[in-house]
This record gives C-alpha cells, structure tokens and sequence, in this order.
C-alpha cells in the first residue's frame, strides 16, 4: 500500500492546482502526508527503522532547515512567518527525506520512478494540450472542472498572446507547468533511454513543443534551449573534439531557425511579429517596467537586496518578503537570501552544488538528460517565488538515486 501511494505522489506531484481542497492543501501534500501516516504504521507494526541511507552531502540540507527555524525566532514570528517555517520543514523532510526513505525501505529502481513520471509526463501533455484546444475552439475550460474551488486554489487566469489563450495545464500558471514540465520531460528522456523504447523519443518531443507553445512560458521555452547548448558545449569542451556531422547538423539548425524566424517575422504571419515582439522584450526586461512581469520582478529583486543588507546572517524571517508584499521576491534564491539570511543561502547553494558535482560523474548520456532537468529547473528558481512544489525535490531525490546505483554497479 506504501509503496503505492508514493507512485500516486510521484504521479501526481505536478498537479498543484488540479483536485486542490486549499490553496495550502495540494494533491501532492495530501498524498504525502497519507503516505507519511502510512508508513510510520508499516514502521510501529514491523518495528524496525533502516538506517545508514542519509548522504553526507543530505547534511547541508538538515543544517539549511536548522537555520530556517533559527531566522523564525530571530525573525517577525508572524503566523505567516510560521506557516513558510513549516512550508520548508515539509519540503525537506517530507517530500525529499520521507522519498528517500521509501526508495531504500521497498528498493525501488530509478527505472521503475523513470517509469511513472513519463506517464505523469504524458497525462500532464494531453491536458496541456486539450485545455488549449478546448478554451480557444470550443469555449469549454477543461481546468475550470477540476481546480476552481474556493478562488484560491488557482489562482491563474488564462491569459492571451497572438489571440490565443494560453494554459497553465496542472499547475497554477504557465511558468510553473513549464518547470515542472521540463523536470518531467527530462526524467522521461532518461526512462526510455534505460529502457531502450528508442521509437518513443520522435514523439515525446513533438508532444513537449506542442505543450509548450499551448503554455507559452517564456522562461519554459527559453531554458531548454540553454540546457541544450550548454549540454552540447560541456560535452565538447571535455573531449574537446566535434565530429564534422555534428558541425554540419549544428549549422544547419541555426540556419533554418535563423530563416524560419525571418519569414515568421517578415511576412507576419499569425501575427508571428508581435508574438516575437513581447517573448524578446520579457527575455531581456524591455517591457514596459512599471505593469509588466519582468518589470515586476527588477522591482521585487531590488527590494529583496534592501531588505538583505538589513539583518544579513539570519534573515528576516521566513515570509517575510510575502509579508510585506503578496508578490514577494520573485526569485527562490533572492528569498532565501533575504528571508532566512547568507549563511542559510550558503548551505543551500552547497547542497544544489553537491548535486551538480555527483551528477557528473555519471555516464555521458546519462549525466546529460539529468543535467536538462538540472539547468532548466536551476535557472527557472532565479525567477519562480516557490520553493516548496515536489517535482523539484522529486528530481533531487532522483538524482542522488541515479548516482547511487551507478556507485553500485561500479562495484
């Protein structure tokens, strides 16, 4: 039965706004928290507990978590303070630490977690993807049925570009969808790739452009792209050689987006000029700063430093940046920077560092599907205000998996 319901968790951890009974009390955290129920009744019946399956590395984290609750005494102590307190330790200890113990206790695979997330991936994909069809063509909201509640479970509106509205699929808006999305994709890549389905890859690629222009998150399209030539370049800069196929391939690439994007822009087509027009002037913060998101965000980036340089060690508090502002900092790390203080940001970054550093000692393709998810999902916290959502921790737990089965067969 455990083991069960953590693949329903794993299943369902992007769904942050489907089948919500809050806006605290997500499907994800509801799994969670049963499964936690359950398994300390497995444990009291069986009366026995596993040890010796905490990392060295896992430390940074639990002394990360100490400090949260450190700058909550220090800091404002508000009940919104508390309730991020407590949206840190369940993070942590819950999603990350209780995952960990499920996998050790019932010697779950890599392939077999592989295996339910894509088809998360595919069940996250027909949604997308149905949602957009059915909001621009046939005036039917497939979200509306399952995730407006109370009017704070979801709390997006769709939002239109070109025309079209664009979806938020299971999540709350399209940026965080497109995170979760490109986690989940990555993991899939990594499940067919062990598994050996090598037919599947033509056509998990065409559903995920699909989706991704259904949600037309700016940062969800961008960041592939990076993750994919920085992939590309670090694999070369450490072999330091580059076949002529690959040379001719890479040059062909540029060339047809380079002629594709100038007929798209050129001739307008589907009003292709304005869509170009808005993605580039979020990219690089030309919009209009006062109303716009990217102008939203240098405003809340500035505060987060001000209130830094206030109290730098332990922070203000945590929530404290959505205390004062509902739209907080905008940025996971300019949050922790700011609300829970330098050295708590130090442990952090540590332990994403400690990851980054595991993950490359794996085999080459390997490394290199992990190392999407890594970039895309990395990057996107710069500028995404929550740090408390599962697929991340999923994907952290995930990885140290992966690198202790490749440990294993080493030996």
């Amino acid at each position: 039965m455990v083991k069960k319901l953590f693949y329903l968790f794993i299943f369902f951890a992007p769904f942050t706004s489907f089948f919500a009974l809050s806006g605290w009390l997500r499907l994800p955290v509801i799994i969670n928290q049963i499964l936690f129920i359950l398994l300390m009744l497995s444990v009291l019946r069986q009366n026995t507990i596993r040890t010796k399956w905490i990392l060295k590395d896992d430390l940074l984290l639990i002394i990360f978590l100490a400090l949260v609750w450190v700058s909550y005494v220090i800091g404002f102590k508000e009940t919104r303070s508390f309730n991020h307190s407590l949206a840190y330790t369940n993070s942590i200890l819950f999603y990350f630490f209780l995952s960990k113990y499920i996998i050790t206790v019932f010697h779950i695979s890599s392939v077999k977690i592989g295996k339910i997330i894509y088809w998360s991936f595919l069940a996250c994909s027909f949604i997308i993807i149905v949602d957009f069809i059915g909001k621009n063509y046939f005036n039917y909201s497939f979200r509306s049925v399952f995730s407006e509640l109370d009017g704070v479970t979801s709390n997006m509106d769709y939002f239109t570009r070109a025309g079209l509205y664009r979806v938020g699929g299971v999540a709350e808006e399209p940026g965080h969808m497109a995170m979760f999305y490109n986690i989940y994709f990555g993991l899939s890549l990594y499940y067919i790739y062990r598994t050996e389905k090598t037919k599947l890859y033509k056509w998990i690629l065409a559903i995920f452009i699909i989706a991704h222009f259904a949600m037309f998150s700016n940062a969800g399209i961008v960041l592939p792209i990076i993750a994919v030539f920085l992939i590309f370049s670090l694999n070369k800069l450490t072999r330091l050689k580059i076949s002529i196929g690959q040379l001719t391939g890479l040059t062909a690439l540029l060339i047809s987006i380079a002629v594709v994007s100038g007929v798209l822009f050129f001739f307008d087509i589907g009003q292709s000029s304005q869509i170009f027009e808005e993605f580039f002037n979020k990219i690089f913060f030309s919009e209009n700063l006062q109303y716009s998101s990217s102008g939203q965000r240098l405003k809340q980036w500035g505060r987060a430093f001000i209130n830094f340089i206030k109290h730098p060690i332990f922070g203000n508090g945590p929530g404290f940046g959505v205390n004062e502002d509902p739209e907080g900092y905008l940025s996971v790390y300019l949050t922790i920077l700011s609300d829970i203080g330098i050295l708590a940001f130090i442990f952090f970054v540590a332990f994403l560092e400690s990851i980054i550093i595991n993950l490359w000692k794996l085999e080459k393709t390997i490394r290199s599907l992990l190392l999407f998810c890594v970039i895309t999902s990395f990057i996107h916290l710069m500028i995404m205000a929550d740090f408390y959502h599962a697929p991340f921790w999923i994907l952290l737990v995930f990885i140290q998996l992966v690198t202790k089965e490749n440990k294993e067969a080493l030996q």
